[in-house]
């Protein structure tokens, strides 16, 4: 069964995931934020996925190295962000790399291009020049480093929109009050929350209906 944490607290995924309409629910980012779970088990295959990014993460690190970048890499990019609202955003970025006035965070990601892989990286524009010391007061870009590609993300992208948009979702996660929940096959297949801490949630197929309309 869950337990209330002290404060809310919002990881940088939980909140991008949000942003870019892949996971609809927002009761699941409030409770996220507010409570500590015992999590459904997945059959995602951690081990693989950690070897694989580690791979691509050093392999870019290594290039950025041979340009005469300094790489920071992981934990040293971690930030925590408490805000008005009383919630905290953390997040730690792969790679940020710095040469001169040039500086600009990475993020690897093994799987096929997703809207919250940008995302995630406007996030880490906005926040580590406010906390990590290698990126106070600097102006980042981003790129999002895929297997075969590689997508780049202009500085003058972290503006007003996105700001407020990370505004009202940090709002979302930090409100005393839950939000509806929106449970669907779709969507509850791949939430890790048991139906212990969720009595709506939905774990039968989407059923298939005959029909002589066409």
């Amino acid at each position: 069964m869950a337990e209330p944490r002290s404060n809310p607290y919002v990881w940088a995924t939980w909140l991008t995931k949000q942003m870019a309409g892949e996971e609809s629910c927002r009761w699941k980012l409030w409770f996220r934020a507010h409570h500590t779970y015992d999590r459904l088990p997945s059959d995602f295959d951690l081990a693989r996925w950690t070897a694989e990014h580690t791979q691509l993460l050093h392999a870019r690190a290594d290039e950025l190295r041979e340009q005469g970048y300094a790489v920071y890499l992981e934990g040293q990019n971690d930030f925590r962000l408490k805000g008005n609202n009383g919630a905290t955003l953390s997040g730690k970025a792969d790679i940020v790399a710095v040469k001169g006035d040039d500086a600009f965070v990475v993020d690897c990601k093994t799987g096929k291009e997703r809207t919250s892989d940008k995302l995630q990286v406007l996030l880490y524009m906005l926040a580590l020049p406010l906390s990590a010391p290698h990126c106070r007061s600097r102006r980042l870009r981003g790129e999002v480093q895929y297997r075969e590609a590689v997508v780049p993300i202009a500085a003058s992208q972290v503006d007003d929109a996105f700001r407020d948009m990370v505004r009202s979702s940090m709002d979302v996660a930090a409100s005393a009050e839950a939000p509806a929940k929106t449970p669907s096959p779709s969507e509850c297949r791949f939430c890790d929350v048991t139906s212990s801490d969720c009595p709506d949630r939905i774990d039968e197929a989407a059923t298939v209906t005959a029909t002589d309309l066409f």
